[in-house]
C-alpha cells in the first residue's frame, strides 16, 4: 500500500553545527590528501523523515520474499534483485510495481540467483547472475538482452561457499566480492577481491582476518571494511580506528580522512549473556570466552551513494545476524566525497540503508511477520544537502 507524502515524520538524531567544537582527528602517514575532521558537521542539529512511498509488504500484487539490493537509475525508477524469488523487479519513481523484468532460466534474459543490479543508462540494467557465472544485460526499451561470461575461478570461492557476504556490480560491469578464506587460529582469512571483462585477472584489494561462527563474522572486532560506488571505493582502517581511504576506478588513493567519534559500547548480546532464539547456545558460550576485543569496532559498515557520499555505519549487528544490510535503524555518519564530515542521522526502526541520492533514501524495511517493503524516504530540514 503506497503511503501518502506526508503520511510519516521521525525524527532523525543529527550532530549538527550547534554542538561545541572537538579536536580533529589525526591521519599518520599518509603521502596524498588528508582531511582531519571534528565531530562538528554542517547538517542542522533538527531533521526529520518523511517517507514518500513505499512498494512490497503486505500487499499480495507485490512480492518480495529476499531483496539481496537495489539500484536506482537517472530517473528515479528502482530495480530490486530479489535473491528469494530469483528476480529483478523494477518499481516507478513513485514506487508504482512495474513487475518483473526477468525470468528463471539460462536464456539471454534470464536469471538463476540474481545477486547484484545496477543501471548503465536510464533503459539498461546489468545483472550479475552468480550461479551461472555470467552478467546480463537487459535493455527494457527494447526487450532484448545479451550475456557476457564472468570467470568461474572468480565465483566458484563464494558458490561453492554457499553464501554471499559482499558483492557489488559497477555500470563498467566490474564485479566486487569478498571471498571466504582458512581459519587460523580462530581467524578467518577474508579478502576483498574485483574482477571485470576488460581485466580478466582476480584483483585482491585488501585482505584482512575476521573473528566469526559459521561462516559469520563478528562486527564488534575491527577489520577491513569495504564501500563501493560508480566510480569511487572506499576502505577502512583494519585496526579499527576511524579512518577512510577514498580511491578512484584506477585504484589513484584521493584522499584518506578520519573522523573524532569512538567506538560503541558493546552490547550484553555481543557478550554472549542474553538467550536469543536465534542464537545457539554455543555460539553464546564461545562469545563469552572470547570476552572483549581490545579495541572494538568504531563501524561497522561503508555505503558509497550515488553522490559519491560515503555512509559510515555506527550501529553493529547482532551477531549471527545476516549482516549484508547492516543493522535496522542504525546511525550513519556522512561524508562528501572529498572526506569532509556532514553529520549524522539515524534510520527509522526496523529500515536498512539501501541507496541515497541528494535528500532521498532508500531502505529495506522489514516487517513484524517478516515482510520486505522497499521505501523511499526525504531528509527533510536540510537547506544544503553538499
Amino acid at each position: 500500500m503506497k503511503q501518502p507524502a506526508s503520511a510519516l515524520f521521525l525524527t532523525a538524531l543529527v550532530a549538527g553545527c550547534d554542538l561545541p567544537a572537538s579536536a580533529p582527528c589525526e591521519v599518520t602517514g599518509a603521502d596524498g590528501p588528508v582531511v582531519a575532521n571534528t565531530s562538528v558537521g554542517v547538517w542542522p542539529a533538527e531533521l526529520s523523515w518523511r517517507e514518500i512511498w513505499r512498494a512490497g509488504g503486505l500487499n499480495e500484487a507485490e512480492v518480495l520474499v529476499r531483496p539481496a539490493g537495489v539500484a536506482v537509475s537517472p530517473d528515479g525508477s528502482v530495480a530490486v534483485v530479489d535473491w528469494g524469488l530469483a528476480e529483478v523487479i523494477v518499481l516507478g519513481p513513485d514506487g508504482a510495481w512495474q513487475g518483473t523484468v526477468t525470468a528463471r532460466g539460462e536464456g539471454p534474459g534470464e536469471v538463476q540467483a540474481p545477486v547484484a543490479v545496477t543501471w548503465v543508462d536510464a533503459d539498461t540494467l546489468l545483472i550479475l547472475d552468480v550461479s551461472a557465472f555470467r552478467i546480463v544485460t537487459l535493455d527494457l526499451a527494447s526487450r532484448s538482452a545479451s550475456v557476457a561470461p564472468v570467470d568461474p575461478a572468480f565465483l566458484s570461492p563464494v558458490f561453492a561457499a554457499g553464501q554471499v557476504r559482499f558483492v557489488a556490480l559497477q555500470p563498467d560491469r566490474t564485479v566486487w566480492l569478498e571471498f571466504p578464506g582458512p581459519i587460523v587460529d580462530g581467524r578467518e582469512e577474508r579478502s576483498f577481491v574485483r574482477w571485470s571483462p576488460d581485466r580478466p585477472v582476480n584483483d585482491t584489494i585488501m585482505a584482512s582476518r575476521a573473528i566469526g561462527f559459521a561462516g559469520t563474522t563478528l562486527a564488534a572486532w575491527p577489520r577491513s571494511l569495504l564501500g563501493v560506488g560508480a566510480e569511487t571505493w572506499v576502505v577502512s582502517n583494519p585496526d579499527g580506528r576511524y579512518e577512510l581511504e577514498v580511491f578512484d576506478r584506477d585504484g589513484t588513493s584521493l584522499v584518506r580522512f578520519c573522523h573524532t567519534a569512538d567506538a560503541l559500547p558493546l552490547s550484553p548480546a555481543e557478550r554472549g549473556e542474553v538467550a536469543d532464539a536465534d542464537m545457539p547456545d554455543a555460539w553464546r558460550d564461545a562469545l563469552r570466552e572470547l570476552g572483549e576485543p581490545p579495541t572494538p569496532a568504531v563501524i561497522s559498515r561503508i555505503i558509497v551513494d550515488l553522490d559519491g557520499r560515503i555512509w559510515v555505519q555506527r550501529d553493529r549487528p547482532l551477531p549471527g545476524a545476516f549482516d549484508g544490510h547492516g543493522a535496522p535503524g542504525a546511525m550513519y555518519d556522512v561524508f562528501l566525497p572529498s572526506g569532509r564530515f556532514l553529520g549524522s542521522i539515524r534510520l527509522p526502526d526496523e529500515q536498512r540503508l539501501m541507496e541515497a541520492r541528494g535528500r532521498r533514501v532508500w531502505t529495506l524495511h522489514t516487517g513484524s511477520l517478516g515482510e520486505s517493503s522497499i521505501v523511499a524516504l526525504e531528509i527533510e530540514g536540510l537547506d544544503d544537502i553538499r
